[in-house]
């Protein structure tokens, strides 16, 4: 019997990959296929097959040490190989930047919520919404500091403030 794994069960729709770098290696050289292929081969009990595996990979990887540093590329951060990166067209960098008024702000909200979750949930979300940090937000920050690289370059992976090796 062959079970599908999830780029199989992901043919024609998007794959969620979660803790993309501590994948094992044999995995690594399978999800490699599937994406530049865009199939998988199996082989079990003497038989031979390929199944389409034509799925949008989005991955989230963390940085080696759990820390990212900024003197080194994206691909040395992650730690995976080019090869594999190279795959993706689009990579995002989501950095926690450390700010101790911020965190201890964000964290008097989350604590805040979990304690008075058996409150009126109008105030709840008034908390929320003063405290909340939007994905717009972030976007906006990153562009005004240049911490992301607004050309219309396919395939590039170098982060802004870098200097291209292909170019």
């Amino acid at each position: 019997v062959i079970e599908a794994g999830a780029m199989m069960l992901a043919d024609n729709g998007i794959c969620c990959i979660d803790e993309f770098d501590k994948m094992r290696a044999e995995d690594r050289v399978a999800i490699h296929e599937a994406m530049e292929q865009q199939t998988i081969s199996v082989a079990k009990a003497g038989i031979t097959t390929v199944l389409n595996s034509r799925t949008s990979v989005l991955a989230a990887a963390n940085p080696v040490y759990g820390r990212y540093d900024d003197l080194k590329s994206a691909g040395e951060n992650i730690d995976l190989m080019s090869t594999i990166l190279s795959r993706f067209d689009m990579v995002f960098l989501v950095r926690d930047v450390r700010d101790e008024g911020r965190d201890s702000m964000i964290c008097k909200h989350v604590m805040g919520v979990h304690m008075n979750s058996n409150r009126d949930f109008a105030s709840g979300a008034m908390a929320a919404k003063a405290t909340m940090v939007t994905a717009e937000d972030m976007v906006n920050d990153a562009l005004t500091a240049g911490n992301i690289n607004t050309s219309s370059t396919s395939n590039s992976h170098t982060p802004a403030g870098e200097a291209d090796p292909d170019s």
